[in-house]
C-alpha cells in the first residue's frame, strides 16, 4: 500500500515540474470508478397479434382441434419440458402459458407486462399458445443446445 502511494506521489511530483506547477498547488486528483455500462435491446412487438390464428390455419386447426398437441410442441419447442403444458388444463389460472409467454417476451425484447401475460393466460390460454408458437416460428433461432448441435 505504502509503494503506491510512493509511486503515485511520485508521478504527480513529475506531472507537476514537467508542468511547471509547484508541489504544494497541486489539488488532489479525482478518481472515478469505471461504471458498467448496461446495454438494452430496443423493445419490440411481437411478430402477430393474439387473435392472429387465422394467419396460419394449420395451427388454428391444431389448436381448436388438439389444443394438447399444439400446446406440448410449442413448450417442446420453447425449450421446457414436452408435457410440461398438461400441467395447465388442470386448473383455472395456467401458470405453464403465462410463463412460456412472459419468458418468450424476455428472450426477444418484447414490449408488455408480467400482468398482462397472466390476464391473457387466464383468459385464453389457446391463442397465448398460438401466438408463443408462431413467434417463435418466425423468430427462428435454436432455443436449446441439441437444436444447435442439429443444425451443423
Amino acid at each position: 500500500m505504502t509503494l503506491c502511494l510512493d509511486t503515485v506521489r511520485l508521478l504527480q511530483a513529475r506531472v507537476q515540474s514537467e508542468r511547471g506547477v509547484p508541489l504544494h498547488r497541486m489539488k488532489r486528483s479525482v478518481t472515478v470508478q469505471p461504471q458498467s455500462e448496461v446495454f438494452m435491446r430496443d423493445a419490440s412487438e411481437w411478430s402477430t397479434g393474439l387473435c392472429h390464428c387465422c394467419r396460419d390455419c394449420k395451427d388454428c386447426c391444431r389448436s381448436f382441434c388438439c389444443f394438447p398437441c399444439l400446446s406440448c410442441q410449442t413448450a417442446n419447442r420453447h425449450g421446457a419440458c414436452l408435457c410440461l403444458p398438461l400441467l395447465d388444463m388442470c386448473g383455472f389460472i395456467h401458470p405453464i402459458a403465462m410463463t412460456l409467454r412472459a419468458t418468450t417476451r424476455e428472450r426477444y425484447s418484447i414490449r408488455g407486462s408480467f400482468c398482462v401475460d397472466c390476464l391473457l393466460s387466464t383468459c385464453c390460454c389457446p391463442c397465448v399458445y398460438c401466438q408463443v408458437h408462431r413467434e417463435l416460428q418466425h423468430r427462428q433461432l435454436p432455443s436449446m443446445l441439441g437444436d444447435i448441435v442439429q443444425r451443423k
